[in-house]
């Protein structure tokens, strides 16, 4: 019997930051906590047997590009943020054909006792 990878995910969870973004100036002034979790798929095969970072997705590579996303631009939604780190990360890792990625806004002002408010989004390459 032949014994074949069906799908490997790789996953990042809890990547928490500061981030300016939100409706409110001054939730954009004074910051608010995230949380991004990420799922990718893509071509890892040769990786479960060569154990080289060069045949996979380098996770500090990911976490570089999410911060560096969250620190250019301060954005008003976090729907437009959570597209703009999915198109970042889909351009610096061509590996990558499919990206799953949750943006969660910590204690969200405004909205009484609610841990997080948030999106999630699925973007793969054509």
């Amino acid at each position: 019997m032949r014994i074949r990878l069906r799908e490997a995910r790789l996953v990042l969870s809890g990547i928490e930051l500061i981030g300016f973004h939100g409706q409110d100036e001054a939730e954009r002034r004074r910051g608010n906590r995230f949380r991004i979790d990420l799922a990718m798929e893509g071509d890892v095969e040769s990786a479960l047997t060569s154990d080289a970072l060069a045949d996979t997705v380098d996770y500090s590579g990911v976490v570089a590009v999410v911060r560096k996303v969250n620190e250019e631009r301060h954005h008003l939604l976090i729907e437009s943020l959570a597209d703009a780190i999915a198109n970042a990360l889909l351009a610096a890792f061509p590996s990558i054909v499919k990206l799953s990625i949750r943006v969660m806004k910590l204690d969200p002002p405004g909205l009484g006792r609610v841990r997080s408010a948030g999106i999630e989004l699925v973007k793969e390459r054509e």
